[in-house]
């Protein structure tokens, strides 16, 4: 038998195993994007102990950190962001090398200060905040993660 009679012979089964892998693909990468976003797996590195416990002391600890530290544009956008962030923080926590403060980078601020906006619309839309460009953590850095400076890091055990 040749490939053709093969094919010819099996089309029905071959689409059918076919779709049954590509479903079970998309529910394994949804399943996995999903516990990304969560702050059981934000929270699971060494470096983000510290966050991950002031932010379940806070009042917005009905979010997810990525509600707050990825942007929302779209979600071509939200995917290079946590791309580009997870692996500078899996590359720091591999090699142990996280500095000894943990300091927001300055588009991190940004994407930050975009969604305390996006959230507080209503709350800011009569005041200077509302025109955007301006820094909410200047004034309201211990919202989520408290006032204490992160010791953040790498202890090594």
């Amino acid at each position: 038998m040749d490939t053709g009679q093969f094919f010819n012979r099996n089309a029905l089964k071959i689409a059918l195993a076919v779709l049954a892998l590509a479903a079970v693909g998309i529910l394994a990468g949804g399943a996995g994007y999903a516990y990304a976003d969560s702050p059981q797996f934000c929270g699971s590195c060494h470096s983000m102990a510290e966050s991950a416990a002031s932010w379940q002391a806070s009042n917005h600890k009905q979010f997810s950190c990525t509600d707050c530290h990825l942007p929302h544009q779209n979600l071509a956008i939200k995917l290079i962001v946590k791309a580009k962030t997870g692996m500078n923080d899996t590359y720091h926590e591999v090699l142990r090398d996280y500095p000894a403060t943990m300091v927001i980078s300055t588009q991190g601020k940004a994407i930050v200060n975009d969604n305390c906006l996006r959230c507080h619309k209503s709350l800011v839309e009569n005041t200077a905040m509302a025109a955007g460009g301006q820094d909410c953590m200047k004034c309201h850095r211990g919202v989520v993660h408290g006032t204490n400076k992160s010791k953040g890091g790498i202890k090594v055990e």
